[in-house]
């Protein structure tokens, strides 16, 4: 009786699976039949911001519903991430998500109240920007090799502004940890603030990206010594990179790309991933970029996944390597 009882049971559970099954398929092809949510989890103004906003414009064009930009800041971005990680898996709420915080946000929070593997499925990558060292004219260096030497010749005396486990900031831990060098980490509530003392002479130099460095780089405020990147850019075309000065290996870009709650339909990630590849390979949006010091980029789920891993290994490893502390 009891076998015959669980019998049945297994039978309507599989039939009511089997019956879920074009629902699924249904809520895929139907998609996208309301407004989507497009969350940028830091203020607006910023870089993060503006790429989410244009890409939202076209995104909208092409799936023929309203994709709505709505900011989720605080917390290193942690506030934003917590918010998608509770939303439905349906494909109507996705993330904008810069580098940091799809890598090393684990090794810098004790208590993160989601889990970047079980929560969030790669939807691509949409904008890269290499960082370029600066620094303040008054420093007497005009190279990286200097720069590291001046901080050996002159302990304590070398100091650069970091937003705490931001890029930049672990691209001079990188660099202090390969070299020897003598500097010293200085935080900030964000990178306005650290560029007003580094302008001001307060700080020596800064690691930041091409995209925010090129007006202060532009106007003579601030000296750039080497960009962090495979090729030199053509933006800044007479700065060299990092292997040209002597530091092969030494490459660092911020980037920012698009997730999704995990379990969204592969149907939904698919679309919407190959929407946002052409978005950013349009030459129209390409040159917005261009303009301004970036690369568009644009890939596949998997593609933008395997890239994240890579970079985790990576930076996960310098934060360990330079004791910081998890809050």
């Amino acid at each position: 009786m009891q076998i015959a009882l669980r019998t049945r049971r297994l039978h309507r559970l599989v039939a009511a699976w089997l019956a879920a099954l074009p629902l699924v398929a249904l809520a895929a092809d139907d998609f996208p039949h309301k407004p989507l949510k497009l969350v940028v989890p830091y203020p607006a103004g910023g870089i993060a911001d503006k790429i989410a906003r244009e890409a939202a414009e076209q995104l909208a064009l092409r799936l023929k519903q309203p994709v709505v930009v709505e900011n989720r800041s605080g917390a290193a971005g942690n506030i934003g991430f917590d918010y998608v990680a509770r939303q439905p898996a349906d494909g109507y709420t996705w993330l904008l998500a810069p580098a940091s915080n799809l890598t090393v946000q684990p090794a810098l929070f004790k208590n993160l109240s989601y889990d970047l593997a079980r929560d969030f499925t790669p939807v691509s990558l949409l904008v890269q920007t290499p960082q370029v060292l600066l620094v303040n004219p008054s420093v007497p260096v005009n190279s990286m090799r200097e720069l590291i030497d001046y901080s050996k010749q002159n302990p304590g005396k070398v100091n650069y502004g970091v937003s705490l486990g931001s890029y930049p900031h672990l691209a001079g831990e990188l660099l202090r940890s390969q070299t020897g060098a003598n500097f010293t980490a200085i935080p900030y509530q964000g990178l306005a603030p650290a560029l007003v003392d580094l302008l001001s002479g307060q700080t020596q130099f800064i690691f930041n990206e091409v995209v925010t460095a090129l007006p202060q780089v532009q106007s003579g405020k601030l000296k750039p010594l080497a960009v962090a990147y495979r090729t030199r850019v053509p933006w800044l075309p007479q700065v060299p990179t990092a292997a040209e000065a002597g530091f092969a290996g030494f490459e660092v870009s911020s980037w920012y790309g698009v997730v999704v709650r995990s379990g969204t339909p592969s149907a939904i990630v698919s679309r919407v991933s190959q929407a946002l590849q052409a978005i950013v390979q349009a030459p129209e949006f390409k040159k917005r970029y261009d303009d301004i010091g970036a690369f568009t980029v644009g890939n596949s789920p998997e593609e933008f996944g395997r890239f994240i891993q890579s970079e985790t290994v990576k930076w996960t490893a310098v934060v360990k390597q330079a004791g910081i502390e998890p809050n």
